[in-house]
């Protein structure tokens, strides 16, 4: 199992830059991500695909707005900067 994160992070604080991908892929393989990723996908399956809730359409809804928005800000806050610089018109 994974350490807790105020422990993973010291570890990490701890490495060098050229030992930290090493460290990466072992912490990943400990935790085992595909066989969380299976019980997420066979529980949330369980819970609304197969009763045949509305709340996917949401998840997916609030998944494409999230990405969305975190994509597009960088600009966004690039344009209000160069506003306030009287660089925009």
């Amino acid at each position: 199992m994974s350490a807790p994160p105020r422990t993973f992070f010291a570890r990490v604080g701890a490495l060098k830059l050229k030992e930290l991908p090493e460290f990466v892929v072992k912490t990943a393989r400990e935790y085992d991500y595909a066989g969380r990723a299976a019980t997420f996908a066979r529980e949330y399956n369980a819970k609304y695909i197969q009763t045949g809730s509305a709340a996917p359409l949401w998840h997916f809804m609030g998944g494409v707005f999230g990405v969305a928005y975190v994509t597009v800000w960088p600009t966004e806050y690039r344009h209000m900067m160069a506003e306030r610089r009287g660089g925009h018109h």
